[in-house]
């Protein structure tokens, strides 16, 4: 009988030991979010989802009006839209498609709500690649931005300068009331300097293009409006008009701040576009910089 007992010690341990790895392998951990990007469709965006799909109109997409138009060219001319398992990978069927991922909550509709489920789940997608690449991922008002050092710079600046509603001038930021006339100001020894001047309660403020905000008193200078058509003023004017995001209406400014002599402003209108387009090649130029792995660096170095 005492023989017996190892032997039954053995399989008492076996026995808790297929107690445990069964306890372990039933609690099967929940499958992580799905963030990959079925469509495989380089042209078809996400946010124009519901407008392709939604023959009633009624703001949702049920898998019957998916499937009348899937597979189908969406004008003439076009390939068929079909979604895949990944960029170039095998086709989805169209349950399949409006199941996997298009409906995220699985409620048989897709509405808003999964509309922004995908967004997230691109989000982290975008997020990670960024981050991968020594990027910093920022989500500006649904445009997803992939930033290196410069750039970001540039982006906290300017936000924080729209923020306070502040322009961009001399390589830095003003407040508006700053920008008033175009102005000579002439001291008793006759030395002058021109600047943007803005007067208030006998004092001139004067902004000039060293970078510099000084306070005259108006009784011990004289001062001397310029033209209203100075260059000074018409960027004033100019860049009161557009955000900072507007590609087009930086370039077409910044050339005009070159025509003029005033680098400095286009400069940083420049490094503006350059958020936002990376591989603007004008821009690049302007400021000097080429493009590696996703840094800008100085040509040449």
């Amino acid at each position: 009988m005492k023989k017996a007992i190892p032997v039954i010690v053995i399989v008492l341990l076996a026995l808790v030991a297929a107690w445990v790895i069964a306890r372990l392998t039933s609690d099967t951990p929940p499958p992580p979010i799905d963030n990959t990007d079925y469509s495989g469709n380089i042209d078809f965006k996400a946010d124009d989802f519901i407008p392709t799909f939604d023959l009633d109109g009624d703001g949702k997409v049920t898998l019957d009006e998916f499937k009348e138009r899937y597979g189908k060219p969406l004008q003439d001319g076009q390939p068929p839209l079909i979604f895949h398992t990944h960029a170039g990978g095998p086709e989805l069927m169209a349950e399949e498609a409006f199941t996997k991922y298009w409906d995220r909550d699985s409620n048989g509709v897709v509405d808003a709500a999964d509309m922004k489920a995908a967004a997230d789940n691109r989000w982290v997608a975008f997020r990670d690649d960024a981050n991968r690449k020594g990027l910093k991922a920022v989500d500006f008002e649904g445009r997803y931005l992939a930033l290196n050092r410069a750039q970001n710079g540039t982006f906290e600046a300017e936000l924080g300068a729209e923020a306070r509603k502040e322009l961009p001038f001399a390589g830095r930021f003003w407040a508006t009331k700053y920008f008033g006339r175009w102005v000579r100001v002439t001291h008793d020894d006759g030395s002058s300097l021109e600047g943007f001047g803005s007067e208030s309660n006998g004092r001139l403020y004067l902004l000039t293009p060293d970078a510099r905000l000084s306070v005259k008193d108006t009784t011990k200078v004289q001062v001397t409006e310029l033209a209203e058509d100075a260059p000074q003023m018409q960027y004033a004017r100019e860049v009161a008009k557009f955000r900072f995001d507007d590609v087009q209406a930086n370039l077409q400014l910044a050339r005009k701040c070159r025509e003029w002599g005033m680098l400095t402003e286009a400069g940083m209108l420049y490094a503006r576009v350059l958020v936002f387009e990376p591989a603007n090649q004008e821009a690049l130029d302007a400021l000097g910089y080429e493009v590696k792995d996703g840094q800008f660096v100085k040509k040449g170095e």
